[in-house]
């Protein structure tokens, strides 16, 4: 299965909202719609149909005034896990930093 993330969702938004979006663009899809607040997940029956997902409907499909962003779904343990650390005096050492980590 290919598992597309559909984000920028407004929170009043329906699963049978997106399902119509699907069926109107013909784009077949496998088992339930995982509705979050703001985004939700869906299951594509192949790669192909998947690519055509993100490639017809993100950002050219608006829903309660904002366009729907589709895209692979990506695993938590292959997301990037970085952090951004600003003002640091300059006299700092990278020992003492790391240590704080």
């Amino acid at each position: 299965m290919n598992k597309l993330y559909i984000g920028n969702l407004s929170e009043n938004v329906t699963v049978p909202e997106l399902e119509t979006i699907f069926n109107d663009w013909k784009i077949p899809f496998s088992g339930q719609f995982l509705l979050k607040t703001g985004y939700a997940f869906v299951d594509c029956p192949d790669e192909n149909w998947a690519m055509k997902a993100i490639d017809t409907l993100s950002g050219q499909v608006e829903l309660h005034g904002k366009h729907i962003e589709v895209e692979h779904s990506v695993p938590k343990r292959q997301r990037s896990r970085k952090i951004q650390i600003r003002n640091i005096p300059p006299h700092m050492q990278w020992e003492v930093l790391n240590g704080l980590l």
